[in-house]
């Protein structure tokens, strides 16, 4: 009677037993149905905001700040676009350069005291110095070094490996190589028209400096007492301006 018992007791716990390890089994299915749903929709919406920026025109159309994705996922959105956003910025930088160049106010009275003109090769030189200084930025930023530095730094809570990869995937492809290469392109363009400028501008100060004596600073203006030479004189200005 007593083994009875004891085999119904067994019984029993085993069917327990089995029953707990049916519903983790069940909740297990149930965690990685859920879980791989999320991934899976996650690296739909990284790659649709990915396709945004390499079918875009880098530097007419400006990227979409606002995080789609979420979790980790929401941190390799944001390195890619933030990275993205540095080289952008490099042209911009370059471009408002480009646009404010203003011979009036390079040529100002402040700038030419005593008709010297040290001042301007100042203002020359600090042109070249700091256009050459965001193209070397540029190629910085684009190197492979520097884009992977990019994700190293990111805290990445889980998975770190998994997320860098694919990150580098999209950082390195070469759908994103070309639009580097693009923008890269634009922002020379940019440092080609700013010399040109420079060199009017050059143009500008020996123009002066061999005609000295037909100009003079007045109520802190160049005034010329010779008409000739004052029209050459705003013919070179506008050619900046144009």
């Amino acid at each position: 009677m007593e083994e009875e018992v004891e085999y119904k007791v067994e019984n029993k716990k085993t069917k327990i037993a089995i029953i707990i390890l049916i519903i983790l089994i069940i909740g297990l299915i149930i965690v990685s149905y859920f879980y791989n749903k999320f991934n899976t929709e996650q690296l739909a919406i990284l790659t649709e905001e990915t396709n945004k920026i390499l079918e875009s025109n880098m530097i007419e159309n400006n990227i979409d700040f606002t995080t789609k994705t979420e979790k980790n996922y929401a941190k390799v959105e944001k390195a890619i676009k933030e990275h993205i956003t540095k080289l952008k910025n490099i042209y911009n930088e370059m471009n408002e350069i480009v646009v404010n160049i203003n011979p009036n106010v390079i040529f100002s009275a402040q700038n030419i005291q005593n008709k010297n003109f040290d001042e301007i090769d100042n203002i020359i030189d600090e042109y070249k110095e700091k256009s050459q200084s965001l193209i070397e930025e540029y190629d910085n930023l684009i190197s492979e070094e520097e884009i992977i530095k990019n994700i190293e730094n990111t805290n990445i809570s889980s998975r770190k490996e998994y997320y860098e990869s694919l990150y580098k995937e999209i950082m390195l492809s070469e759908s994103m190589k070309n639009q580097y290469i693009k923008l890269e392109e634009e922002v020379k363009n940019e440092k080609s028209k700013l010399y040109e400028k420079l060199n009017k501008i050059e143009k500008i100060k020996e123009f002066l400096e061999k005609n000295e004596d037909a100009w003079t600073i007045k109520e802190d203006k160049i005034q010329f007492n010779n008409l000739t030479k004052m029209t050459e004189y705003y013919n070179l200005l506008n050619q900046i301006i144009d």
